[in-house]
């Protein structure tokens, strides 16, 4: 994979999504094109929330083709749906996808927000294995991630992801509000996250179901 890869803020919400849902919700997977929209538009577990079209995931999917980060899958039948390939392009290990994909989904966060957002895609279950996750992809010839500096008020940094270059990480005061209540609010948070994101899930099967009988 070149060490150019730059992505567009809709590629790598369409990438990370499909990361995502090949874990937590394995029996939809691979995705069709309306499945990924519907991810990629959750309300919840995303920053920022953004409104893409079939049109928008769609231009997403082909660019993320060329660049051999997402195939069809030639299995599926009559439609079209996709696989996601990128932690074998980018040589990443799972935990370490895991850590990258969070950060793609959620914006920049902290070590312990990482942790325990991460936990559910198979992240590392201690803040010394998410700090070793960063370093790995800070550490590469194309840096990944990047520490940010110290945001005012704050007693932890945060970091980000590089795929969409430095330019499109938010500033301090675009940071999400509430950004710290993955780690302050605990097991319950966690757990109601996960519920929701469930139900959006089953909300995406149903639309793709309504989809294809129409």
């Amino acid at each position: 994979m070149s060490t150019d890869l730059l992505l567009s803020l809709n590629e790598a919400r369409v990438l990370a999504c499909l990361f995502e849902k090949s874990i937590t919700t394995p029996q939809y997977y691979p995705m069709t094109q309306n499945g990924v929209m519907l991810a990629a538009n959750q309300k919840n577990s995303r920053y920022p929330v953004m409104s893409l079209t079939e049109g928008d995931v769609g231009a997403a999917l082909n660019t993320l083709e060329q660049q051999r980060l997402v195939k069809r899958d030639e299995t599926s039948g009559r439609a079209v749906k996709w696989r996601q390939q990128f932690p074998h392009q980018l040589l990443l290990k799972p935990g370490i996808a895991a850590v990258l994909a969070t950060l793609m989904l959620r914006g920049p966060q902290t070590i312990a927000e990482i942790r325990s957002n991460a936990s559910a895609l198979g992240g590392p279950a201690e803040a010394d294995g998410v700090q070793a996750a960063l370093d790995d992809l800070a550490d590469r010839a194309r840096p990944l991630v990047k520490q940010l500096p110290r945001a005012p008020g704050q007693a932890a940094v945060r970091f980000a992801h590089l795929l969409c270059g430095e330019s499109a990480i938010p500033s301090v005061a675009d940071a999400p509000a509430g950004a710290s209540s993955a780690s302050s609010g605990g097991g319950n948070a966690t757990l109601v996250a996960q519920l929701v994101e469930r139900i959006e899930a089953l909300e995406a099967r149903v639309a793709e179901l309504e989809r294809q009988l129409s």
